[in-house]
């Protein structure tokens, strides 16, 4: 038996989107949960960002879809194209992904995302405290983490979880020779253009007939577009290799941008074109570390400042809530006073850590497939894909955005289930099984519950609980 807390207070040091995404499941789970947020308001920067099925599922459950509302952006299809705009590889979204998922892939501002998640974290308890830049962790001793602002203001907390980004301060503090670095000469430009404006022009307006995503590759660069706000801004990000690598934002000759996607499509080039200003972004991976947690499991990380990557699967802020929401379901399980924090620190760590590094490599896998050279390289990953022009069945697609094991294990992925599966395990001291048959709990779910009706009494074999 654990020792029992009388009330379980955690810390987050950062209030970013996966920050409050914790928030929001830890207050769930019955914590006391306060954010420490370094700047004088809470907000997002930078445009837009995927929701995909994986944590759309966390916005259903949490409330916060209801709170962002119009502004989530369901696209009904993603079309794979060459640098010139001819299409080679085609994902239909709608109805499909809900279909088989059970969830939308939404597109939103990460402003509207951010504003959502603050307003629900408030609605669950969760105390936002804003100017609270963290200056020193005291987490050697016995007993809680102190934690102490440059305002000079002190708090204590029985867990402190570092969700404070590439540039964490609790990621220097427990693991002061970690740096993330950039593993290439990727970066990104990032830029919204409001279709009103689009819908002006003659050329580019017949990218706009439809509420869908778009990737146009070609060698070291490529375009990803797709609507948010509502579906009145148009969202751009525009891959590209610059050497030296780039650590940190830049700002950029415009005329550099423009003319390194001069030979696109006329149609993508002419939006391109519209762009009044952009910044350069670095994309910087962080790990695999070999931990997340200081020794004594006390303090713990989180989403970029423990497992930063590339943003070719839309995953480095989806992993960070997927992050929260694991954790959120550990904690439940101390308060309810049946594991102690550093066993649900555990918990977490040997189960998420894994599935992050998948992540990333994936990430970086699917930016290699969108940036193949014109010639035998790119005119194979285009055969590979044409089956899903033709409407032909098939088993994998370098379109990771629709090949059927990609969306499983990434987009299809539940979070919260995957917890209580390891949590069972832990406290039965093996897989959840059904006693009569053998069959492991996971298995059924993977195999055969997701089409079954969920709240059909007549068959054993729904998902259930075990804990």
């Amino acid at each position: 038996m654990t020792s029992k807390l009388s009330t379980l207070r955690v810390g987050l040091c950062g209030g970013g989107i996966g920050g409050l995404a914790a928030a929001i499941a830890i207050a769930r789970a019955g914590a006391t949960v306060t954010v420490l947020e370094a700047a004088p308001a809470l907000g997002e920067i930078g445009a837009g960002i995927q929701m995909t099925p994986n944590v759309a599922r966390l916005l259903v459950e949490w409330g916060v879809s209801d709170v962002i509302s119009d502004n989530l952006v369901e696209f009904e299809e993603l079309n794979m194209r060459k640098k010139d705009g001819t299409k080679v590889g085609y994902t239909r979204i709608i109805p499909n992904v809900r279909r088989e998922l059970g969830y939308p892939w939404w597109l939103v501002h990460r402003a509207h995302l951010h504003q959502g998640l603050v307003d629900v974290a408030r609605k669950h308890g969760a105390d936002l405290v804003i100017n609270a830049r963290v200056s020193h962790i005291d987490y050697k001793n016995d007993g809680p983490v102190k934690v102490m602002t440059e305002a000079g203001k002190e708090y204590t907390f029985d867990l402190l979880i570092g969700s404070d980004g590439l540039n964490s301060i609790v990621r220097r503090t427990i693991l002061p020779d970690v740096q993330p670095k950039p593993v290439t000469g990727n970066c990104a430009y990032r830029a919204i253009v409001p279709y009103d404006q689009i819908r002006k022009d003659p050329v580019a307006k017949d990218l706009i007939d439809k509420l869908t995503m778009e990737v146009w590759m070609a060698d070291k660069a490529y375009i990803i577009t797709y609507p948010i706000s509502a579906g009145k801004d148009f969202n751009l990000v525009l891959s590209h290799h610059r050497e030296p690598p780039v650590d940190k934002v830049e700002e950029i000759d415009m005329n550099d941008l423009r003319d390194t996607y001069k030979d696109f499509d006329p149609r993508i080039k002419r939006i391109v074109d519209m762009i009044p200003t952009a910044q350069r972004w670095p994309l910087l991976v962080t790990g695999p570390l070999d931990t997340w947690s200081s020794p004594k499991k006390n303090v713990v990380l989180m989403g970029d400042a423990a497992h930063s990557m590339t943003n070719h699967m839309a995953q480095g802020a989806a992993t960070s809530m997927e992050d929260g929401a694991f954790l959120g379901r550990c904690l439940r399980e101390v308060v309810n006073d049946r594991i102690s924090v550093a066993e649900a620190v555990d918990i977490y760590e040997k189960t998420r850590m894994p599935k992050a590094y998948l992540k990333q490599q994936v990430s970086f896998l699917n930016g290699a497939i969108w940036h193949l050279p014109e010639g035998p390289l790119a005119d194979a990953r285009d055969k590979a894909m044409s089956p899903e022009l033709r409407g032909e069945h098939f088993l994998r697609s370098p379109n990771l955005y629709g090949d059927p094991e990609t969306v499983l294990s990434v987009y299809g992925y539940d979070v919260e289930a995957d917890a209580d599966h390891a949590l069972a395990a832990y406290l039965q001291g093996r897989e959840p099984s059904d006693p009569s048959t053998g069959t492991s709990r996971k298995l059924e779910n993977k195999f055969m519950n997701w089409f079954l009706p969920k709240s059909d009494p007549s068959t054993n074999f729904a998902p259930k609980s075990r804990l």
